[in-house]
């Protein structure tokens, strides 16, 4: 999607970016380009990190309209309020300008600290309205194509902000700081002038279906018996998990 990109100067924040296992991979080596800008933000320091934000739902260290590309991998899981990240996400976007976010629809408890959430078809979208951001590709990965991670069942989802209207405009920001006032318990104004929002120039980027064409992809790639092969051998690992645990420490993943 961002081939037709590579020599435009474009500027990236990757949402909860700490790497916070070893053997992890970042999302910092995927934007590796000197053309563009990655700043890795978190709200604590750590390994990929480059901006530590005060407060998890406000970060006002950036400001509006002031990013093109937004990444969010594997956080709002660990997100308790991921309904006022969301808001942030957009708000940061400049008009044009695009978020990837990726969480799981399923797997086991694993807490960073917090383990809360888990989404499903309608979910990403759900959060794509509620934002006032146009959904331009979803998918949730059912099909067990992916070999490592399926338990996940990613939900991933690419958002663009569109260029508002001073009315719909001015809607959003309301919207936004309200419920962070609400949150926070701290004032705002909305009475103050905003200056002219600058479109990135992602804008051109229309309706794409390419996480259902590379799942289509992988899926033609083995013979439908041994995809049906591979989901026995992963039920018949469950079954020996579960028969190796107490039955005190069953969960159902």
């Amino acid at each position: 999607m961002l081939a037709p990109f590579e020599s435009t100067a474009l500027s990236v924040l990757d949402v909860g970016s700490a790497v916070v296992a070893g053997g992890h991979a970042s999302n910092r080596e995927a934007f590796a380009n000197e053309h563009w800008r990655y700043v890795g933000l978190d709200i604590e320091p750590g390994p990929n990190v480059d901006l530590v934000v005060a407060e998890p739902y406000d970060w006002r260290e950036i400001a509006d309209a002031s990013f093109d590309l937004v990444t969010c991998s594997q956080v709002f899981e660990h997100t308790e309020f991921f309904w006022i990240t969301i808001l942030e996400i957009g708000r940061v976007l400049k008009p044009g300008g695009l978020a990837f976010i990726v969480a799981p629809g399923s797997g086991p408890l694993h807490r960073y600290p917090v383990d809360c959430w888990r989404f499903y078809d309608d979910g990403m979208p759900a959060l794509a309205k509620w934002a006032d951001l146009d959904v331009l590709d979803a998918r949730v990965q059912w099909r067990p194509v992916y070999g490592k991670g399926d338990m996940w069942r990613d939900a991933a989802i690419v958002l663009q902000r569109p260029a508002r209207d001073e009315t719909r405009e001015a809607r959003a920001r309301s919207k936004v700081a309200l419920i962070k006032s609400a949150h926070l318990v701290q004032p705002f104004d909305l009475s103050s002038a905003k200056a002219p929002l600058v479109e990135s120039p992602l804008a051109i980027c229309a309706p794409l279906a390419m996480m259902q064409q590379e799942e289509d992809r992988l899926f033609s790639e083995k013979s439908e018996l041994t995809h049906k092969a591979n989901q026995v051998g992963r039920s018949l690992r469950a079954i020996r998990k579960v028969l190796s645990q107490p039955a005190s420490d069953i969960r159902q993943d």
